[in-house]
């Protein structure tokens, strides 16, 4: 509980973006009141969710025991979040903050009535009309699996998201899925280097389990990474943004700050 508690007393924090795997390691809603209400229900009034790949898991958890069935559907997770995780349109959303569009993804592409990740699928038909229709000068996207990271894992089926986000000269991706604490430099969607026009991806999946290696030699290479339990302080200014990843001492072990591409 030492991330949720740092979370809870920082009184800065005005909206919670929750990355998804709430419940570790399968999605079951006797867990919810034993192990996540004491700690991040804490914050349920400014949860902004997304679900990650634990609240579809209908196999086995780590120790054998049979996950929910109703887990194909991430039924517990959407039961739970209720009108927060926005059941309507399984998982996909978007909000205003100050002057920044926040748009809410879910990444698990091809479960039932996600609605897809490809090009052409209904969520990122959705998606790109969201751009088209906003008129906020900061933009940032956040789902589970990111597409890109310093490991053996890749997420391809996200480039579609980047495309369409990169197109409307978006600014922020944050992502989690690796248990470990990423930062890239701005990028385009083929991971090049783009400090004019780029987006910044930071990957937080710091926030209880046990750490992910880091693989130093995958392309991009994020300029920051850290193993450590924590949390992502971003602050929003009209024309872009300041980010601190702090440990649960209160310690910051990376900072920067970017400015907004339509600004």
């Amino acid at each position: 509980m030492r991330v949720s508690n740092a979370v809870v007393a920082d009184p800065s924090i005005d909206r919670f973006l929750g990355l998804g795997d709430f419940q570790y390691d399968c999605d079951d809603p006797g867990d919810y009141p034993v192990s996540y209400d004491p700690s991040w229900g804490r914050i349920a009034a400014i949860m902004s969710p997304v679900p990650g790949n634990h609240e579809y898991k209908a196999t086995t958890d780590e120790f054998g025991a049979a996950c929910p069935t109703t887990n194909t559907t991430a039924q517990s997770y959407f039961t739970y979040f209720g009108a927060a995780a926005h059941p309507e349109t399984k998982g996909h959303y978007s909000f205003d903050l100050g002057s920044w569009h926040l748009i809410g993804l879910n990444g698990n592409c091809s479960k039932s009535g996600v609605g897809g990740c490809a090009a052409t699928s209904a969520q990122t038909t959705w998606l790109n009309n969201d751009l088209a229709a906003t008129t906020q000068p900061c933009i940032a996207a956040f789902w589970h699996q990111p597409l890109f990271t310093a490991s053996t894992v890749s997420g391809p089926a996200y480039r579609p998201w980047w495309n369409a986000l990169y197109a409307a000269r978006a600014d922020v991706v944050l992502n989690s899925h690796l248990h470990n604490y990423q930062r890239y430099a701005p990028m385009n969607p083929s991971g090049g280097a783009d400090p004019a026009n780029g987006i910044t991806e930071y990957v937080v999946g710091t926030g209880g389990v046990g750490f992910a290696p880091v693989n130093t030699t995958v392309l991009p290479q994020p300029v920051a990474w850290r193993k450590s339990f924590g949390y992502l302080r971003l602050t929003l200014r009209p024309t872009g943004w300041d980010s601190q990843f702090i440990d649960p001492s209160g310690t910051v072990l990376d900072s920067a700050t970017g400015d907004c591409h339509l600004t």
